[in-house]
C-alpha cells in the first residue's frame, strides 16, 4: 500500500486560506516542531502524520475551550471554507454547488481524493434527505471529515444540513448527513 499523502492544496485551505490571520506564532511554532513550517513555500505533498499533527496542534491552540471533537470538526469546515479560495477548490465547488446535498455527498470520494491520495467513501441512502456516508478515516480526524463534510453540504445548497459521527472502528467511520429539502419536507 503506498503511503498516505494529504496535498499541498489540502495545507493551503486550512493553514494558509481558512485560518487567515488566525495563526499565532506560537502556533507557527508548534506547527514548524511537527514539519509544517509556514514561513516557507509548501510542499506539493505531506506524509499523513504530519497532517494529523497538524491538526492536532492547531485544534489544541485554537479551541482548547471546547472538546477535541468539537475543535476538529470546526477545523475541518475552516479548511473547507479555506479550500473554496483555491484554484482547485474553486473548480471543484463550482461544480458541487450544481449537484445537490445527495449527489455532492455522493461524490465526496472524488472530493476528498482532490486533496490526498487515500480516501474512500461509500454513500447509503436512508431517505431522500438523509444518507449514511462511509469513510476510510481514523482516531480524531474522522472529527476533522464530519467538519469538512458539513461544510461540503452547506456549499451543495443543502438547508439545515447536519452531520453526526454514527460508528466508527480503528479504521473507519460512517456519518449520518441530513438535510431539509428545498420544497419544505
Amino acid at each position: 500500500m503506498p503511503e498516505k499523502l494529504v496535498f499541498e492544496h489540502t495545507f493551503e485551505g486550512l493553514f494558509v486560506r481558512g485560518l487567515a490571520g488566525r495563526v499565532t506564532p506560537a502556533l507557527r511554532e508548534r506547527l514548524r516542531d511537527v514539519g509544517l513550517d509556514l514561513e516557507r513555500k509548501l510542499q506539493p505533498a505531506y506524509v499523513f502524520d504530519t497532517w494529523c499533527s497538524a491538526v492536532r496542534v492547531t485544534a489544541h491552540e485554537l479551541h482548547s475551550d471546547v472538546s477535541a471533537e468539537v475543535a476538529y470538526s470546526l477545523l475541518g469546515e475552516r479548511m473547507v471554507d479555506g479550500y473554496r479560495e483555491t484554484v482547485m477548490g474553486r473548480a471543484l465547488f463550482s461544480v458541487i454547488q450544481l449537484l445537490g446535498p445527495r449527489r455532492g455527498v455522493g461524490r465526496a470520494r472524488q472530493m476528498f481524493r482532490s486533496g490526498n491520495n487515500y480516501t474512500e467513501a461509500r454513500v447509503d441512502d436512508v431517505s431522500t434527505t438523509e444518507v449514511d456516508l462511509w469513510m476510510n478515516e481514523a482516531g480524531p480526524i474522522r472529527y476533522f471529515t464530519q467538519g469538512a463534510v458539513l461544510a461540503g453540504l452547506r456549499a451543495t445548497g443543502a438547508i439545515q444540513p447536519v452531520v453526526t459521527v454514527r460508528e466508527f472502528t480503528t479504521a473507519d467511520v460512517t456519518y449520518r448527513c441530513t438535510w431539509r429539502d428545498g420544497l419544505g419536507a
